[in-house]
């Protein structure tokens, strides 16, 4: 569940449609992920698609009505308008992990050249900036903080990216990611043996 929440603070949001009810979704293109979350979820909700447009990729999504999931959701500091004033909600240390890998399978990149580099963007400075103080405490020093005006993003070089790696893939609950972001690490780790 700890996975499911880092990625609804990156791709889902809350809604209370006029005619009424709770609902909690999640997005993505990648529909492996939509199915792993509603298998953890024990949901039978259909998973809706939008399709391709131009070089877009279809859409997965994954809505479910539940005033439960709903103000839970509410009390960890996620609102109806998430994207711009969302906090990092308080993880037990050793779920963090995972809330982290799912945040960074919604809003995370990871790129390999010279070197490799891990990046997670966010609309709430505030996530962010309290994302650096967490991981500062987890032993990761540095970071680079960057504000492009409608967005931030935090990003971490080599030395960082392979401790956030040992973070975010060796919990004991690491049974789901978006296996082509775990390839780059991956495959930098085999190129340095």
């Amino acid at each position: 569940m700890a996975y499911v929440l880092g990625f609804f603070a990156a791709d889902g949001n809350l809604m209370r449609p006029e005619r009424g009810g709770y609902y909690f979704s999640l997005e993505i293109c990648d529909k492996n992920i939509i199915e792993n979350i509603r298998e953890a979820m024990e949901s039978n909700h259909k998973i809706g698609v939008r399709p391709s447009r131009g070089t877009y990729k279809p859409r997965y999504r994954l809505q479910i009505g539940s005033k439960e999931i709903f103000e839970d959701l509410k009390e960890l500091g996620f609102g109806v308008n998430k994207t711009m004033n969302m906090c990092v909600p308080n993880v037990p240390d050793e779920f963090f992990g995972d809330f982290l890998r799912g945040y960074f399978d919604g809003d995370g990149n990871v790129w390999l050249g010279s070197k490799l580099l891990t990046a997670f963007t966010s609309s709430s400075r505030i996530f962010l900036k309290k994302l650096h103080e967490k991981l500062h405490i987890l032993g990761i020093q540095g970071g680079s903080f960057i504000d492009y005006g409608t967005y931030y993003r935090l990003s971490y070089s080599t030395q960082n990216s392979l401790k956030i790696y040992n973070i975010m893939y060796n919990g004991e609950y690491c049974n789901m990611f978006l296996s082509r972001k775990k390839m780059v690490y991956d495959s930098f780790i085999s190129m340095r043996l």
